[in-house]
């Protein structure tokens, strides 16, 4: 039986009352300038929005020099309030990283007052160990004061290791906040520069549909002329090259024949060739290290055992097969010119069977992917041939159950306007 003084009880109750204060710290609330920030990202998506609407309205419009011009300033001012907007983003996920940082340090203090608290305890108990029960309740006047000490002791010591878990616990929980807003900073920061990039282009764009309207002097008439001249230039159309990357040659398709394998597909999926295409395109061209990867090292670990079935049912060496790198949005191993993920290819398998006859099918298969990334977009809806339904599948296709973050919805835009621009090739095409 062990026997505490009062004057440690008092003094460590002392440190469990500024032990608490620190789970006050890490539930305060947003500073004044993260509610600010938020205010202003708030703003921001509504006016994004608006161009957005203001972009699809005149797509519907008939082909004109005015509504190209328009079209192009709304995207132009869309990309720039959407750098703005991500710049305020990573200013408040900074905040947010340095705050975690500073709780963290409140916690690993109070940890260490803790333990010396808890030092005293075990120093106490120590000069008690070869005592004998007799003797410490002879030394006491009163029985009663012996047992209240000593619950005292027994309540002080159950309330310490209580706390001292859930501080355990908070730190633990804090780092991996601190790991995942640092994630999402550097997710952040990349995407500042590919939307850069975007605007880059954007401007460049627009200088050259500016340059049009001078060597048309405004007049509609003289557009239209210029329109038609591109239109009869079907053989061009025909023979661009369609970059598919991710296949284990490299090759790519003339724009033609990426056509009719997008229009197989179409037929028994419902799946717009036009889109189908965009998404295709887009996957290779955002993929810069597509196909550079290994799945030793850039495939997630709970994916391998798939991809080695994918293999052995292909007779295919696992080592000798391109997919993707990991990048900064997650784990690389997508495989072909689909960037399908080995689990999500087995589960569209038997499909892509019945309809290509390949059995099995092949990821690096050119028909096989077509069939395979149109089934997948065709489950997320994309059948409906709607603008907003195309534009959610592209957003999943993209990101998966991460498709409604905000800051990913450049990745849908920039889908859905390659998607008009390749339809209006396809429409060039099928009237020669």
């Amino acid at each position: 039986m062990f026997i505490f003084k009062k004057t440690k009880i008092l003094f460590s109750f002392a440190v469990l009352a500024s032990l608490l204060a620190f789970n006050f710290v890490l539930a305060a609330p947003l500073s004044q300038e993260e509610v600010e920030m938020e205010a202003k990202i708030q703003e921001l998506e509504g006016k994004i929005s608006q161009y957005r609407e203001a972009i699809i309205a005149n797509q519907n419009k008939a082909k004109s020099l005015e509504t190209e011009i328009n079209t192009l300033d709304n995207e132009i001012n869309k990309a720039e309030l959407e750098i703005k907007r991500i710049d305020l983003i990573i200013h408040k996920l900074d905040l947010q990283i340095k705050e975690k940082e500073a709780s963290i340090k409140q916690i690993e203090r109070g940890v260490e007052l803790e333990k010396s608290a808890l030092a005293e305890v075990i120093r106490e108990i120590s000069k008690y160990d070869d005592v004998s029960l007799l003797e410490i309740v002879l030394k006491r006047g009163q029985f009663s004061d012996f047992l209240t000490e000593v619950n005292l002791l027994e309540n002080f010591q159950g309330q310490v290791q209580e706390l001292l878990n859930k501080i355990y616990n908070l730190k633990s929980e804090t780092e991996r906040e601190k790991e995942s807003l640092s994630d999402e900073k550097e997710e952040h920061l990349a995407l500042q520069e590919i939307q850069a990039r975007q605007r880059t282009a954007l401007e460049k764009a627009k200088k050259d549909k500016k340059t049009l309207l001078e060597q048309t002097k405004g007049q509609e008439a003289l557009f239209t002329q210029l329109v038609k001249k591109t239109q009869l230039d079907i053989e061009a159309i025909k023979n661009k090259l369609f970059e598919l990357k991710g296949m284990i040659s490299g090759e790519s398709l003339r724009f033609e024949d990426a056509y009719k394998f997008a229009k197989f597909a179409s037929i028994y999926t419902g799946v717009r060739p036009a889109f189908l295409l965009a998404v295709l395109s887009r996957e290779s061209e955002l993929g810069k290290n597509v196909g550079t990867g290994t799945w030793r090292v850039d495939m997630k670990p709970s994916q391998r055992p798939y991809y080695l079935q994918i293999c052995e049912k292909l007779n295919l060496n696992p080592d000798g097969q391109p997919v993707s790198k990991k990048q900064w949005y997650g784990w690389g191993g997508a495989m072909g010119p689909a960037q399908m993920l080995p689990a999500t290819w087995l589960g569209y398998e038997a499909k892509i069977a019945e309809i290509t006859g390949n059995n099995p099918p092949s990821p690096w298969n050119i028909k096989d992917s077509f069939v395979a990334a149109a089934f997948y977009l065709a489950n997320k809806g994309a059948d409906q041939k709607t603008y907003n339904a195309e534009w959610r599948a592209a957003m999943m296709y993209l990101a998966g159950a991460n498709w409604n973050k905000s800051y990913l919805a450049f990745y849908g835009d920039q889908i859905m306007d390659l998607a008009e621009e390749i339809q209006e090739q396809i429409n060039i095409l099928e009237r020669g």
